[in-house]
C-alpha cells in the first residue's frame, strides 16, 4: 500500500525525509520505502506521520474523504408530487 499523499504533504511542509525521519523516530528507509509502496505502513507508523505533518491517516493514505449532504438540504418526499398531479399543457 503506498502512502500517496505522504511524499506530497512531507515537500508541502518543506521537510526532507531525514527531517521527517527524526520529528517522527521512523527510519529514514522506512519513510522511503512507504513514499514508493515497497513497505505496509503499520498502525502506529501512520499515527506518528499524521501528527508530524498535522494530517489525517486518510489524507496520507491518499483517500477522498466524501462529505454527504446534511439531511436538512434532502428535499422532503412529502413535497414531491407524482407525475399525474401536475397540470398537462395542452399544444397547438
Amino acid at each position: 500500500m503506498k502512502l500517496r499523499g505522504l511524499r506530497q504533504m512531507r515537500q508541502r511542509r518543506g521537510l526532507s525525509i531525514s527531517q521527517l525521519a527524526e520529528l517522527t523516530d521512523i527510519r529514514r528507509d522506512t519513510i522511503t520505502h512507504l513514499e514508493h509502496g515497497k513497505e505496509e505502513p503499520q498502525p502506529y507508523v501512520l499515527r506518528r506521520l499524521a501528527a508530524a505533518l498535522n494530517a489525517t491517516t486518510a489524507e496520507l493514505l491518499g483517500v477522498a474523504v466524501i462529505e454527504s449532504p446534511a439531511l436538512s438540504t434532502l428535499p422532503n418526499h412529502s413535497t414531491l408530487h407524482p407525475l399525474h398531479e401536475h397540470p398537462t399543457v395542452a399544444v397547438g
